[in-house]
């Protein structure tokens, strides 16, 4: 049976991999944040050893980075050379969880070859980790392969991200209050990553990067009418028109290098997805 260790393991993001990943018969080596600090290179020492390796643990929340860019900066990075040097070690497969790092005028859909431009601290530590990335994969023949999810959202998310703030006021009214409602993203239902997850793991690609999206960009707005139709109420939008630092108007990924080398193609919809969360914020599962 392959193994495969999950640091991060009690995130947003982890509870859910290691949930499907033993669905899917894998044996899950789970690790949290009280099982050591990943910045401490006697913590990996402790990890037993793994066919595949998914390094989530890290600092994930933009607003955050701004207020201690180097403390995400380094704690991103460091984690991820000892991730990488637990690969070399054990002759272990690792996917790399990035996150969006195209520059704000990239043409739509954005590819993974276009041009690339961090827009907050957070994203300047995952490039470096991409960058950590390619050289283990060049030089020492880690096989790696890199996913770019753009805006994910799912069960058990901390409602400091948009769209279970945006679930949790409908919840208990019709009044939606953001700060935004202009921007447009590409969002990503935590079921189509898994899927993406899965499939790199049992893909023969030795490296790639992949960006994992739907191809369809929404506003806050579309978003908030869209959660409107799904529970048949009509939202009332109060928008602060307040742009936040470093915003970025529109993203859309492309996703036909996924398609093409993973065989992904995403499933749900925005209304679906967004159909599934409401129901799961009324349970207690995660």
């Amino acid at each position: 049976m392959n193994s495969v260790l999950i640091t991060g393991a009690d995130g947003f993001l982890g509870r859910h991999i290691v949930r499907d990943l033993t669905s899917r018969g894998f044996n899950v080596l789970a690790t949290r944040r009280a099982d050591g600090d990943v910045t401490q290179a006697s913590t990996w020492q402790t990890f037993p050893a793994a066919n595949y390796l998914i390094h989530l643990a890290g600092s994930t929340f933009v607003p955050a980075s701004w207020e201690e860019p180097s403390a995400f900066v380094q704690a991103n990075s460091i984690s991820t050379s000892y991730a990488l040097d637990f690969c070399r070690s054990n002759n272990a497969k690792m996917i790399f969880l990035s996150t969006y790092l195209y520059a704000a005028n990239a043409n739509l859909p954005i590819k993974e070859t276009d041009a690339i431009d961090p827009a907050n601290p957070y994203a300047l530590s995952k490039l470096f980790g991409e960058q950590l990335c390619s050289f283990y994969a060049k030089h020492f023949g880690v096989e790696l392969v890199i996913l770019r999810p753009f805006n994910v959202y799912g069960a058990g998310q901390s409602p400091r991200f948009l769209v279970p703030s945006i679930i949790s006021q409908a919840k208990k009214g019709d009044e939606i209050r953001v700060l935004d409602s202009r921007p447009a993203r590409d969002y990503l239902f935590i079921e189509d990553l898994l899927e993406a997850v899965n499939l790199s793991l049992t893909s023969k690609s030795k490296f790639g990067t992949f960006n994992i999206g739907t191809g369809v960009a929404s506003s806050v707005e579309d978003l908030i009418k869209t959660l409107g139709q799904v529970i048949g109420r009509e939202l009332k939008i109060v928008s602060a028109e307040q742009e936040r630092f470093g915003e970025i108007n529109s993203t859309q990924a492309s996703i036909l290098q996924a398609t093409n080398i993973l065989g992904w193609k995403p499933k749900w919809s925005l209304a679906d997805g967004l159909a599934d969360l409401w129901k799961a914020m009324d349970q207690e599962n995660f």
